[in-house]
């Protein structure tokens, strides 16, 4: 048993990277052996996340030590695989609910031609949009809800990066 209480913003964390593990889960069922594998070592990650903010101690910042090794490692693992739709720094999606920084949304160079620049800024303004709404979301049932949306957004931006590459 642990010797504090978790803050409402450290169960709100716990429960939207709890999310993103589900929806990394999910998407093994569609996603290539090598995606599939990655997406599975996100998940698992994640699910330490969500554990560490009930059993361990928060730092300064909100963050047990155990959490945030394990985003760091989830993040890292996106990274390596783009292939997932889990953008480079998600990690922001789980501590926003501990810092409510403002949401980034990556820039991708070297989208052109048959206008795939055009569709990724209209991702990224659909994603600018949510991100508001995520900001300001009343219940972590609602936060939940616009997560599911927003990595939808992130999966289309990543299938547009493997359009370009060619």
């Amino acid at each position: 048993m642990t010797a504090f209480e978790p803050t409402e913003q450290a169960r709100a964390a716990a429960v939207r990277a709890a999310a993103l593990a589900g929806i990394a889960r999910r998407r093994t069922l569609f996603a290539s052996a090598w995606n599939g594998r990655a997406l599975l070592v996100i998940a698992d990650l994640l699910d330490i996340v969500a554990l560490s903010f009930y059993e361990e101690e928060p730092t300064a910042d909100g963050l047990p030590d155990g959490a945030r090794l394990a985003l760091s490692e989830a993040e890292t693992a996106a990274t390596d695989a783009p292939g997932t739709g889990f953008p480079a720094g998600f990690g922001q999606y789980v501590t926003h609910a501990l810092d409510r920084r403002p949401l980034a949304t990556l820039a991708r160079f070297g989208l052109t031609g048959c206008g795939l620049a055009d569709d990724d800024a209209q991702l990224v303004a659909a994603l600018d949009t949510l991100h508001g709404h995520l900001a300001s979301a009343a219940t972590e049932t609602v936060a939940q809800a616009l997560l599911e949306a927003v990595f939808a957004l992130h999966d289309k931006r990543a299938d547009l990066a493997q359009l370009a590459q060619g």
